[in-house]
């Protein structure tokens, strides 16, 4: 008979976490039994763990709430977001203690709220993608030490503010995508030294050059 490691068992309790702070979604019902070893979740289209040995190095759910409303005041909207008892910065929180995640896919998951700049804390992230939920506020400065990320996917959420100048900061950052938000102003010229992006999105927001774009 197999034991979980104390590794396991911690990671286990981790998502458990997640799992009750995102009300419980359908999609992970298959984590119902807080014994089970979260390494072997059978992957889905809208579930997958993947793991390096013991370790936990991607998590993808993906939700079926709708995303885009024509007026969202950034506060709770019943069965359109999560409750007005979700708490963004304690979920992020209980994320960034799976450190060593190296890819994050959380979508359509009603996830409501300024995104915290603690979200810098998972160091080794190389793929974050939060696209189509209700995140507001301004793009979080701390992304910008993140420096093994690559693929950044905000599409179709509620941003709003500039686009960041500190974009160049990325060094490995070849996809950038922040499609339908609320952002403004011009397109910094700092975009033009991230030598290594090859995708730019940014239509649906009020920004000069409102367009999607690849360049490469």
């Amino acid at each position: 008979m197999l034991f979980p490691t104390s590794e396991q068992s911690s990671q286990s309790e981790l998502l458990q976490q997640l799992r009750k702070q995102l009300e419980y979604p359908r999609q992970l019902d298959v984590w119902s039994s807080s014994s089970s070893d979260p390494c072997y979740t059978q992957p889905t289209a809208v579930l997958a763990v993947t793991c390096e040995g013991s370790s936990i190095t991607e998590l993808k759910i993906v939700g079926d709430r709708i995303t885009k409303l024509p007026n969202f005041s950034g506060n709770p909207i019943p069965n359109v977001t999560l409750s007005e008892a979700f708490v963004l910065d304690s979920f992020v929180t209980t994320l960034t203690r799976l450190t060593t995640l190296r890819v994050v896919i959380l979508v359509s998951l009603g996830l409501w709220g300024p995104l915290p700049d603690k979200i810098h804390r998972l160091s080794s992230l190389e793929v974050l993608d939060l696209s189509s939920n209700f995140l507001s506020g301004s793009i979080p400065p701390k992304l910008s030490v993140m420096s093994k990320l690559h693929t950044v996917n905000l599409d179709s959420n509620y941003f709003n503010g500039s686009i960041p100048e500190w974009l160049d900061s990325f060094s490995n950052l070849t996809v950038l995508r922040l499609q339908g938000n609320q952002l403004k102003g011009s397109i910094p010229s700092s975009i033009g030294k991230a030598a290594m992006l090859t995708e730019l999105a940014l239509a649906g927001n009020r920004v000069s050059g409102d367009q999607e774009f690849t360049e490469g």
